[in-house]
């Protein structure tokens, strides 16, 4: 596309306008014809091809823009993945190893790896062909060298020889595995881990956090019952209507609308019957809470911030949770 140049794709939605820019990227707008349609994202700036942002447009026109963010936009998965990475591990020490980005749908999180850490070799799973075809398209585009991306024969599989690994990634996948799903899937993850490998975990909604943020957008529905919660997401909630309109409890599950904790976590990765022990680590410099705290925004309620990490401190020490609006943690596969 020439410099300033515009082109309007069109969905059942809305359109979607895309300038280029001088720098070689494109400058995304997206008019929906409904003014009232969630959309939460309605502009952004990537460097996808053309093709590859009407390959994207296919699969949603609502999150178009923040699907493409995941890639393009570092403060988004960058620096949330390579935060907790390096919080945990020195850079060097993943030179020469396989990290296993498991759930990687689109790849988003897989590429932000593999540029920040070139010398590991990186294997994207996902369940779904058509999300590892738009994979593919964008590691057509983008020339890593160090990613591979295969598709699960089924939920509670992995790809056939798909090797061991050092260190593997669930991010923002955890809370979208259904009950059983996590009793089978994660113990089979956690055998094909090497001993001394780290388990990483982040963006999950926390179970009993006060607001359930990430589905339904409402307060409470964390302690009630899941009956009442399904009641309260379909008639009130005003996010993800595709979801929260679901009859389906089990749509609601696999939207992620019940999250996690570190226990059940555990609890899970003790089903392999392979000589282990999970444990949770702290951070190289501090503890969890620490971590936690440095994550957020320092220029707001600092105060208020320290004396809540006081309480994660505490909470950590007692009961082994961080109970903030989302949890991560890092497990190590130590023997039994």
């Amino acid at each position: 596309m020439i410099d300033g140049q515009t082109t309007i794709l069109e969905a059942a939605e809305g359109i979607v306008e895309i300038r280029s820019l001088a720098s070689g990227g494109s400058a995304i707008r997206l008019e929906p014809y409904n003014a009232n349609t969630f959309i939460p994202r309605p502009s952004c700036e990537t460097l996808m091809p053309i093709d590859v942002i009407e390959a994207f447009l296919g699969m949603s026109y609502i999150w178009l823009c923040e699907n493409l963010a995941r890639y393009d936009d570092p403060e988004y998965i960058q620096r949330q993945l390579g935060t907790q990475i390096r919080s945990y591990v020195d850079p060097a020490e993943l030179r020469g190893k396989r990290l296993l980005d498991f759930g990687c749908g689109t790849g988003a999180s897989t590429f932000n790896m593999a540029a920040m850490f070139p010398d590991t070799e990186f294997v994207g799973v996902e369940l779904s062909a058509s999300r590892i075809e738009l994979a593919q398209r964008v590691l057509a585009a983008r020339k890593h060298d160090n990613i591979r991306f295969l598709v699960s024969p089924d939920p509670n599989s992995l790809p056939p020889g798909i090797g061991t690994f050092d260190y593997v990634m669930l991010s923002a996948v955890y809370e979208h595995l259904l009950p059983e799903e996590r009793k089978k899937v994660m113990p089979l993850i956690w055998s094909g881990m090497k001993f001394g490998a780290l388990f990483f975990i982040n963006q999950t909604p926390y179970r009993y956090f006060p607001y359930e943020h990430h589905t339904t957008g409402l307060w409470f529905v964390n302690f009630l019952p899941d009956g009442v919660t399904h009641y309260l997401a379909r008639n009130y909630s005003k996010l993800n209507p595709e979801v929260n309109k679901s009859p389906d409890w089990n749509v609601h599950l696999r939207g992620g609308i019940r999250g996690g904790t570190e226990g059940e976590v555990l609890s899970d990765l003790r089903r392999a019957a392979d000589g282990s022990r999970p444990t949770v680590i702290q951070p190289r410099n501090g503890d969890r809470a620490a971590y936690w705290l440095s994550c957020t925004n320092p220029d707001r309620h600092g105060s208020l911030k320290k004396m809540v990490a006081s309480t994660f401190r505490l909470t950590d020490r007692l009961f082994g949770t961080v109970p903030s609006i989302n949890m991560d943690v890092v497990i190590r596969k130590d023997k039994a």
